[in-house]
């Protein structure tokens, strides 16, 4: 089989091409530009050939419009017959004659094509693979959270579960034990309860006339006296309850005593300590009066809750209504109570 010169001379001109093609990337490194470059010039010659196919779709299309034929239309002569058989042959062989547009047999375009493809299909690949590891990564914390949740959720069933198990042995105890049995133990866990909370008060008591002794008696002892208020003056001194308080509740200056020079040694120091030891017996009275009364009215007002004592007027009464403990009568400020904060809740 003779081989056309016209082919054989594209060949060669191919096989020059490629040569050349392979000794300029040899000389010069692809870099991002030529491979980009190099795309475009893909991306443009895909589009040149997919407009030639439509161009030639296109003017098959036509042609086959022009050169249709209706053998129902045809006459029934033989020669309009031939005739058109005869033209339908020489168009069909004049389109297998004409040159072809599509790549030739050994042409590297369908293996660049499948690169391009190749590549393209890559990269989504690649994109694919990484959604997928923080899709997984999401649903592993989420698998962690639900984990958490159902050994929570295991944590209360089973708690649940003992406590039915407990209430239920419970109940079943009671059921066998008699009544009598069941209302001397109830009595018996009352006066326990009784004992607990009468302890609980004597203890808190004990920690009330402590600090009343230790803090509030002094202040109490010094608004009684026509000092300040109580809060008002937290450090109150032995010697000011002595002196007591002016009009305007200023502590008194102390008086200057002149002494003689004619009282001995000995006359002089008695002087000066039996004195001192009247004043601590006054202060200590003072202070004293003040913490029996507070601690009486505590006292009266715990055993009267929640009906109303009558009190006098007094530094320790008005520090309970300041304090908002007690609160008087709405009618007769000489009548007194404890608030009752469980019902005030």
């Amino acid at each position: 089989m003779d081989v056309p010169q016209e082919r054989v001379d594209k060949i060669q001109r191919f096989a020059e091409k490629r040569q050349q093609t392979e000794e300029s990337h040899a000389t010069q490194p692809l870099s991002p530009a030529n491979i980009q470059a190099y795309n475009k010039r893909l991306d443009e010659t895909l589009r040149e050939l997919q407009e030639q196919v439509k161009r030639q779709e296109d003017e098959l299309r036509k042609l086959r419009e022009i050169n249709s034929i209706d053998l129902s239309r045809i006459g029934t002569s033989t020669w309009a017959r031939v005739s058109q058989v005869r033209r339908a042959k020489k168009a069909y062989d004049s389109l297998l004659k004409s040159e072809t547009r599509f790549p030739p047999l050994g042409s590297p375009l369908p293996s660049l094509l499948a690169v391009e493809e190749t590549s393209r299909l890559v990269k989504e690949t690649k994109i694919a693979a990484s959604e997928t590891g923080k899709n997984l990564s999401n649903t592993r914390q989420r698998s962690k959270t639900e984990e958490a949740n159902l050994r929570d959720a295991q944590a209360i069933q089973d708690g649940l579960q003992r406590r039915i198990r407990t209430v239920a042995s419970q109940n079943a105890t009671k059921e066998k034990k008699a009544s009598s049995q069941l209302a001397r133990e109830l009595v018996e866990q009352k006066q326990r309860e009784n004992d607990e909370y009468d302890k609980a008060t004597e203890d808190t008591k004990t920690k009330l006339y402590e600090f009343i002794d230790r803090s509030l008696a002094s202040m109490l002892a010094a608004e009684s006296l026509g000092g300040p208020t109580v809060g008002d003056a937290p450090d109150v001194s032995d010697a000011t309850l002595e002196l007591g308080y002016t009009s305007h509740g200023k502590p008194k200056k102390p008086k200057v005593q002149a002494e003689t020079t004619e009282l001995g040694t000995s006359q002089r120091r008695i002087d000066e300590i039996l004195p001192r030891q009247n004043e601590q017996g006054r202060t200590s009275n003072r202070r004293e009066v003040a913490a029996v009364e507070m601690r009486n009215l505590l006292d009266e007002l715990l055993e009267a809750s929640p009906s109303y004592v009558n009190v006098r007027e007094s530094a320790a009464s008005r520090f309970l209504v300041r304090a908002k403990v007690a609160q008087f009568h709405p009618r007769d400020a000489r009548r007194l109570r404890l608030i009752d904060f469980g019902r005030t809740l």
